[in-house]
């Protein structure tokens, strides 16, 4: 190799060195400038205890109470549909209404697990307390802005109609009426139709059973759901209402002195007038024979003699 190359080749290899460390040189100092991110530690997420609807604390019972009752606090987000079948994951509800909401839900799946009506009858009574503690909040604000956990209100007071528990559910469909709350999914009435004919049906069954279980029924309910309807003037449908008036007059019958002449007559009278405008209503409500019967009795009573049937064949001898 000539001189001069000797001489090129070694310029060449010291210009690369030089190259090489200034690029060393300039990582190490962007690296000084913008240090690597480092991860945190991942720590493991607390566990969840599942919700126990037996066991709920005086203080979880309060503090329903007040996020329920205080001024718009009931919901985080007014407004916002809540499916109470669906994941709510982007629902901005307070951490009370969320368990609110996440208890129905797992209470709803284990009544799926019942066939028997009985048994998801005495599931809701071991339920119901759970949810008390939230809805007396709601009742206590007696707030008129509808939003997203009207349908967890209504569905806690069909419960509550559902195990005959209806002093309790009387000033939750109050509400409900007096500030048009909708029915959950899968109920084709509205809270007033749904609570006549639920309890009109059992008022009905048990006076025709009579014993125990008539006595046991809470008569009074009756004439209150009589007053609800006539205070906010709604419009019920005719077989419904006729439903109605058919359970007061059984109601009316079922209190009765047999011993006691004005008690019986009075209520005979009172019965009469109910089964009329039942049958005024709904023509097959089931009251004909009621009413036949009853008139019957009143005439009887009043020494009015029925009218012989002219079918019927004289008398022998004349």
């Amino acid at each position: 190799m000539s001189i001069a190359a000797q001489a090129r080749a070694r310029a060449e290899a010291a210009a690369q060195k030089k190259a090489e460390d200034e690029a060393s040189a300039a990582s190490a100092a962007m690296a000084k400038r913008r240090p690597a991110k480092i991860k945190p530690a991942l720590r493991p997420a607390p566990s969840v205890p599942d919700i126990n609807p037996n066991r709920v604390s005086p203080a979880a019972q309060r503090r329903r109470f007040l996020i329920a009752s205080s001024a718009g606090a009931v919901l985080a987000a007014s407004g916002i549909a809540i499916d109470i079948d669906g994941d709510n994951d982007d629902t901005p509800l307070s951490p009370d209404a969320q368990k609110v909401v996440f208890q129905l839900q797992q209470d709803r799946r284990r009544l799926k697990e019942f066939k028997a009506t009985e048994r998801k009858v005495e599931a809701k009574i071991d339920m119901l307390p759970a949810y008390r503690g939230w809805c007396d909040g709601v009742l206590a604000a007696g707030q008129g802005e509808r939003g997203p956990l009207d349908q967890i209100f209504t569905t806690i007071m069909a419960w509550t109609i559902d195990v005959g528990d209806y002093m309790t559910a009387l000033p939750m469909l109050e509400h409900a009426v007096k500030y048009k709350l909708e029915m959950p999914s899968g109920f084709n009435r509205d809270p007033i139709t749904f609570a006549i004919d639920q309890v009109c049906e059992e008022a009905i069954r048990v006076y025709d059973l009579g014993g125990d279980a008539a006595k046991a029924f809470e008569a009074g309910v009756l004439p209150m759901l009589q007053d609800l309807v006539d205070e906010h003037d709604i419009d019920l449908h005719d077989e419904v209402e006729a439903k109605l008036f058919k359970a007061i007059g059984r109601a009316i019958m079922a209190g009765a002195d047999i011993e006691n002449e004005d008690d019986l007559r009075q209520r005979r009278e009172e019965t009469l007038k109910s089964y009329q405008r039942a049958l005024e209503l709904h023509e097959r409500c089931g009251v004909k024979k009621d009413i036949e019967k009853l008139t019957r009795e009143l005439k009887k009573a009043a020494g009015v003699t029925e009218p012989a049937d002219q079918n019927t064949p004289p008398p022998a001898g004349g």
